[in-house]
């Protein structure tokens, strides 16, 4: 699709059916980027609720639900049910699936956790410290040679088992000197084309960064080299996923007060222009580059995002997105921390997103994958004290 075809697609947006979400937000936003706690230590290490797997009733194709009450806190439409497999991390980030089913959770200060199902019922028994980096985790991949992708403040690294105990002792920094300041880089992917996609967020809120990789989704190969932007007019984007037209899409954060902009639903394009900084009055982020596939609201802080192509949901939710809603610690998000379902209706001129409220009752919600079984996994980072804990969910179908 030309930048051309984009324009006409956006504006068709505005008029969509989304509207009707929002028309309930102002037309402004902001990110997370200022809006987490100071760094802090832990001040225990990561327990485990495991659960056990029980045989639902009316689902096709049929998923293990731990014989346990689903969680009372999260609120899901009827059918549905979460449940929490996995808590006592610190601060957890990003979620990474790996094609045997392994499972690594990071937590926010550097720390890699190896989440470990012992009896393959799809729910975890323990964990086991993966890897331990400098810098701040917010983005984990599976590599296709079975190692692992880390996105750590300024770096892009990957770490491997080389001796197969469980635990990572090899690591190369195949990116480094990313800038970094305000925001860093965050989420990636791999994409249909066999290379990575990185974001990489801005150093500062509403300025001209002076590195034109700020505010980017970066392309590399996997082992580092030809590394070149992808697009770019991009605040703060977080995270990435490529749904089953080959598509990518990006979570994008806005600008914090003064300006306050919305955060944004991106469908991203090569060579792409998206806007920031927001024209010469800083402020409209709908003034310059390519209009936002959907406004995600004002404070809300969109992290994690997934194109959900699995079985296990009912049909109507095949090709959805689902997005994190993060959420802030210092302004009044006009949506509270949730999952978002976004479907996406194909027209002749393109995709037009639409979004709704899925889960609510999260402290802050991080990341979502979307696992072996057609579940969704939903991180929750928690309420970001010193002696709080996040948690990790399942979100079955029961029928």
């Amino acid at each position: 699709m030309s930048c051309s075809d984009m324009l006409r697609l956006r504006a068709l947006i505005l008029a969509s059916p989304f509207l009707l979400l929002a028309l309930a937000l102002s037309a402004c936003g902001g990110g997370p980027g200022v809006d987490e706690p100071p760094s802090a230590s832990p001040t225990s290490a990561s327990t485990f609720t495991p659960g056990t797997s029980a045989s639902p009733d009316a689902v096709t194709p049929s998923a293990p639900v731990p014989a346990i009450d689903p969680a009372a806190n999260i609120s899901l439409p009827p059918g549905f049910a979460a449940y929490p497999i996995a808590t006592g991390f610190f601060r957890p980030t990003s979620i990474a699936l790996a094609a045997d089913g392994t499972l690594y959770i990071s937590e926010r200060h550097g720390s890699v956790e190896r989440i470990i199902d012992a009896d393959g019922d799809g729910f975890f028994e323990s964990s086991v410290t993966f890897a331990e980096t400098s810098g701040e985790i917010t983005g984990l991949l599976p590599a296709p040679d079975g190692g692992l992708y880390i996105s750590a403040t300024g770096a892009l690294l990957l770490v491997r088992d080389t001796d197969g105990d469980g635990s990572a002792d090899s690591s190369v920094e195949i990116v480094p000197d990313l800038p970094h300041g305000l925001h860093q880089n965050n989420g990636l992917v791999l994409g249909p084309d066999g290379r990575l996609y990185l974001t990489n967020g801005s150093t500062c809120d509403d300025c001209d960064d002076p590195d034109e990789r700020s505010g980017t989704i970066l392309r590399v190969n996997p082992d580092g080299s030809d590394l070149r932007t992808f697009a770019a007019g991009l605040r703060n984007p977080y995270d990435l996923t490529f749904d089953a037209q080959g598509r990518l899409w990006a979570t994008d954060n806005g600008s914090d007060t003064p300006c306050e902009t919305i955060d944004e639903l991106n469908l991203i394009i090569d060579g792409g222009d998206y806007g920031w900084p927001y024209g010469e009055d800083g402020c409209d982020p709908l003034s310059d580059g390519l209009l936002p596939a959907a406004d995600l609201g004002l404070h809300t802080a969109s992290t994690g995002i997934v194109s959900y192509d699995a079985q296990q949901f009912p049909p109507v939710y095949r090709a959805n997105l689902f997005i994190t809603l993060w959420g802030s610690f210092f302004a009044e998000p006009e949506l509270p921390p949730q999952l978002l379902r976004v479907p996406i209706d194909e027209t002749d001129t393109g995709p037009r997103a639409a979004v709704e409220t899925f889960a609510e009752g999260f402290a802050h919600p991080i990341d979502v994958v979307v696992d072996r079984d057609g579940t969704l996994l939903v991180l929750d980072y928690g309420e970001g004290g010193v002696d709080d804990i996040g948690t990790l969910y399942r979100i079955v179908h029961t029928g």
